[in-house]
């Protein structure tokens, strides 16, 4: 008698142990969740070419611009700035802190259905 309480016991733990795990697979995975880096905060405020020199700031200046990028972060944060930081204005603040961040620019001309750079014009002329 006391050999089937023991084999009862063992058959309802096994069966337990199977619904456990039924259940623990069926749970969705729950997602973890992080704290955006500054980075990305401040990229997701970026508007009209702000990411174009967002990219050429890393390049040119990395410690400096990571620095700004976090003080940017920590003042959007706040609520201090609300709004789309354009590419004027991120080059503004570069430039108002002593960064020459240099942007790459082509100047592009329309004649007659083609587009050409500017400078492949002046060969044309000359």
């Amino acid at each position: 008698m006391a050999e089937d309480d023991l084999e009862l016991r063992r058959l309802q733990l096994r069966r337990l142990m199977r619904m456990a795990l039924a259940a623990e697979s069926k749970k969705p995975a729950e997602p973890e969740r992080r704290e955006p880096t500054a980075d990305e905060i401040v990229r997701s405020r970026l508007g009209e070419r702000g990411e174009e020199v967002l990219n050429a700031a890393y390049e040119q200046y990395p410690e400096a611009t990571a620095k700004i990028v976090e003080q940017l972060a920590k003042l959007i944060k706040e609520g201090q700035i609300d709004t789309v930081i354009d590419g004027y204005m991120l080059y503004s603040l570069f430039r108002n802190l002593g960064l020459r961040v240099r942007i790459e620019t082509r100047i592009k001309y329309l004649k007659r259905g083609e587009v050409k750079d500017l400078s492949e014009f002046f060969r044309q002329k000359l």
